[in-house]
């Protein structure tokens, strides 16, 4: 009887770390094929390069994880919020949209900066509505030039379309 728990503990050890187990012998692998070729203080540069990356990857996936973290935990306030008041909710939403029609912004369309350009492009965006709504749907530059290179164009005659 006192075999069967020391048999335990190391079944109990060989199932806890088989992602160790792998890792070490696929290192094992590669430092084989490294080998003598190299030599030791190669092989430790190597060995400390590997570890480097493995914090660094270590330090991202952490900070990842904890932004996730910070992330639900938002969204889960936010609906807590929502689930107990949902009428604020509802009057919250409806001073952003008066916010917004103040500001002179759709909600669909960026807002604009105030800058010099954003307000030339809308004005002439706006003249050239302005100008297809009284002219029926026409636009406001003529369709005459257009026309013009198209007939030029039939009046040229290829290598092979000329008589001798």
């Amino acid at each position: 009887m006192p075999n069967n728990p020391d048999k335990e503990v190391e079944d109990q050890a060989v199932s806890i770390d088989p992602q160790k187990k792998y890792l070490m012998d696929q290192f094992g692998v590669l430092m084989q094929k490294v080998g003598d070729g190299f030599g030791v203080p190669l092989q430790q540069e190597l060995v400390r390069r590997l570890e480097q990356t493995i914090a660094d990857f270590h330090e991202e996936v952490t900070e990842m994880m904890e932004k996730l973290k910070e992330n639900s935990e938002k969204r889960h306030d936010k609906l807590k919020q929502i689930w107990e008041n949902p009428d604020s909710v509802v009057s919250d939403e409806q001073a952003s949209a008066r916010n917004a029609d103040d500001s002179g912004d759709l909600p669909g369309e960026a807002p604009a900066d105030g800058g010099e350009e954003s307000a030339e492009e809308m004005s002439d965006w706006e003249k050239r509505i302005e100008a297809k709504a009284a002219g029926g749907g026409g636009s406001s530059e003529d369709p005459e030039p257009s026309k013009e290179p198209k007939e030029e164009k039939k009046e040229k005659k290829g290598l092979f379309g000329r008589k001798k």
